[in-house]
């Protein structure tokens, strides 16, 4: 009997030591992979702002992830974690080719909507993108609201490979700019900016 106690103390402070929490997307010890932005839930409130439905999927949303390739210093959350580069990098492959689901036509609304955090983690639990180990960040789009001048995202920070959801939090980009792709990207931006203004909270979570 005692050493079946002394084998399960063991593996429960092995399951323990293995458990991630939010500082370790700021530790420079473990694999961090931004995902990017996830349009499979989201809604675009606002039918004059979005009367191309065609142009937002074959285009747009495809636009949108690539910034956080092509201007990965804006866009990246790696200066917001203080990753060293071998600990950082963006993967938006598997959400340009997730994002191909997403019916355009069906949510261009006028009609107000809302994501619960159940819906977000039910979402993320069907995530199989290429990375197997390590720490994601999801950027679940709830919703690009032009009546608002809003951008409602869930950022979802995630343990690989069970797809675990160790903290999310619903932030409000402001856009900007002109033309359709650069107005939102500059909301992508502002939320970005405030996770880095707010590191040291994240980091406590």
């Amino acid at each position: 009997m005692m050493k079946f106690i002394l084998l399960l103390a063991i593996s429960l402070i092995a399951n323990c030591s293995y458990s991630q929490t939010m500082k370790d997307f700021f530790s420079n010890k473990t694999q961090v992979v931004l995902l990017g932005l996830d349009f499979t839930q989201s809604k675009f409130i606002g039918k004059n702002a979005f009367s191309n439905p065609e142009g937002l999927k074959n285009h747009a949303i495809k636009s949108w992830n690539r910034f956080f390739a092509t201007e990965p210093r804006k866009y990246s959350l790696q200066d917001a974690f203080g990753l060293k580069d071998k600990y950082y990098y963006n993967s938006i492959n598997y959400f340009l080719k997730r994002n191909k689901e997403v019916n355009t036509y069906r949510n261009v609304t006028d009609e107000d909507f809302q994501l619960t955090k159940e819906q977000v983690t039910e979402t993320v639990s069907t995530y199989t993108p290429f990375e197997k180990e390590g720490l994601a960040v999801s950027f679940v789009v709830e919703s690009f609201n032009k009546l608002k001048g809003e951008a409602h995202i869930w950022v979802t920070f995630i343990s690989l490979p069970d797809n675990e959801v160790i903290y999310m939090e619903k932030m409000v980009g402001k856009p900007g700019g002109g033309g359709q792709v650069n107005y939102w990207a500059r909301a992508v931006y502002d939320i970005v900016s405030q996770i880095e203004k707010r590191a040291d909270e994240f980091k406590s979570k």
